[in-house]
């Protein structure tokens, strides 16, 4: 489960960010730049996945 919610707002600006510019180059980027940011964006996906599934920092 995804909570966003109980985050600060810079959080969730910053892990919105994360999220979506990989996914963005890989669909809609030309194929040669897809190609080569392919592994990194994979892993900063799954790295921003695991960040979102850690407790919120807020007490």
């Amino acid at each position: 489960m995804v909570v966003l919610s109980e985050r600060e707002e810079a959080t969730k600006v910053e892990i919105l960010l994360a999220l979506t510019l990989p996914v963005q180059r890989q669909f809609f980027g030309w194929p040669w730049p897809r190609a080569r940011h392919a592994v990194a964006d994979r892993q900063s996906f799954t790295r921003t996945l695991a960040l979102i599934s850690g407790e919120p920092s807020i007490p």
